[in-house]
């Protein structure tokens, strides 16, 4: 059997026996990642649970009373020079603040609700980055590891017709010894994409909070060119850039709230009492006079939190036009290298590799010709794996820049 004939053989039981453990575990498409991401990723469900913490705070904000009402009473024992009473006294009294301060701390609590529900995004696009950049990594080791596979069985072939040759007195036991070590440098290069799809298929089952095996299934293809104006725009709309924005509006809602202090609180009561057997009714009204804790410290500080943020919000703004132009630099220069490999490089490979296996086994090419040529072509054919991967990861940087993951 010819080496091309072995290999092509081998290759289909190796198919075979992947399908058949696909089939007995989870095949993951890329939006199977993403949408498990969403829904079962711990960070995600942490972050989603400190956003209704946030709203149950809102609550407390908009009630329209703050202060409880507030009931004393009285009872004791008059001793006159003739006669004993027994006195009673009971009040209610309650106190209202001015509209003003309920208004800002319903802002306050709102920016918060908004600033909470922006780092619920933030923690959406983190993570479905990196479920996305898992699933790939995984995705260029099954390639790799079928690449390999494909390798190793000319290899063996190629170590055999050398073992045959050196019998028959055509090679040095040089060239079996080349033969062997080339060999045991597929299986090691094979071990190492094993390691590799084991570590992204671990990150990504513990992004998707998974137990069982799982794997991956899809293609290390090429996505459309993006415009700078289109993703600068959506980049705009970034959770840490909402996130930053809200807190703004939650510092200068602090500031409204530290000037509502300075106006008066007001109260009113109601009094029963007893005195001697005479029955009393009273009326009261209560006003706190804000003349010396006036907010002032809430006021300060807020307005310095709030000048701070702004310049924070600001920079964010310069470093995520950079980010995102470097983004589609970097994803624009990952395709021409892939382009260059399709158009220069990989045609004509399958053709080089059986013409040197023939040549090679009819006795035209020396050993260290065949191996030197079978390098070349693996080094090829895995540098074009991996600049398949590296385009897949520059545009999930590309669109993870863009606020497009969420």
């Amino acid at each position: 059997m010819r080496i091309g004939n072995a290999a092509v053989a081998v290759c289909a039981a190796v198919c075979v026996q992947v399908g058949t453990a696909g089939a007995q575990s989870r095949p993951l498409t890329l939006p199977d990642v993403l949408a498990r991401a969403r829904e079962r990723a711990p960070q995600l469900v942490s972050a989603r649970l400190a956003l209704e913490e946030t709203r149950g705070r809102l609550l407390g904000a908009s009630l329209r009373v703050q202060a409880n009402p507030e009931i004393d009473v009285g009872l004791g024992n008059r001793q006159g020079t003739i006669s004993r009473f027994t006195d009673f006294q009971i009040g209610l009294d309650q106190s209202f603040e001015p509209g003003s301060r309920r208004s800002a701390r319903i802002a306050r609590a709102n920016a918060a609700v908004a600033q909470s529900s922006a780092d619920v995004d933030e923690i959406t696009r983190v993570v479905l980055r990196s479920a996305a950049a898992a699933y790939y990594r995984a995705l260029h080791a099954d390639e790799r590891i079928r690449l390999l596979n494909a390798t190793h069985e000319l290899a063996s072939g190629v170590y055999s017709v050398a073992a045959r040759r050196f019998r028959a007195g055509d090679i040095a036991v040089l060239d079996v010894n080349i033969a062997r070590a080339s060999l045991a440098r597929v299986r090691a290069e094979r071990e190492g994409a094993e390691a590799a799809k084991a570590l992204a298929l671990g990150d990504l089952k513990q992004l998707l909070r998974l137990d069982e095996d799982i794997t991956v299934e899809g293609e290390l293809g090429r996505s459309p060119e993006a415009e700078l104006t289109a993703v600068l725009q959506t980049a705009l709309q970034r959770p840490e850039l909402r996130a930053l924005e809200a807190a703004v509006q939650e510092a200068e809602a602090d500031m409204r709230l530290g000037g509502a202090y300075a106006k008066p609180d007001l109260g009113f009561g109601v009094r029963y009492s007893r005195e001697e057997g005479d029955h009393i009714i009273l009326g009261g009204l209560t006003v706190t006079l804000p003349l010396f804790s006036k907010g002032q410290e809430l006021s300060a500080v807020a307005a310095a939190r709030a000048e701070r943020l702004r310049a924070e919000l600001d920079a964010a703004h310069t470093r995520v036009r950079l980010e995102v132009r470097l983004a589609l630099d970097a994803y624009s220069r990952r395709l021409a290298a892939v382009r260059v490999l399709e158009t220069e490089a990989i045609p004509g490979l399958d053709e080089n590799e059986t013409l040197t296996t023939r040549s090679f086994e009819v006795g035209q090419l020396g050993l260290p010709e065949l191996l030197l040529i079978r390098r070349e072509i693996l080094d090829t054919r895995s540098q074009y794996l991996d600049a398949l991967l590296e385009a897949a990861l520059a545009r999930i940087d590309l669109d993870a820049s863009a606020g497009l993951l969420r």
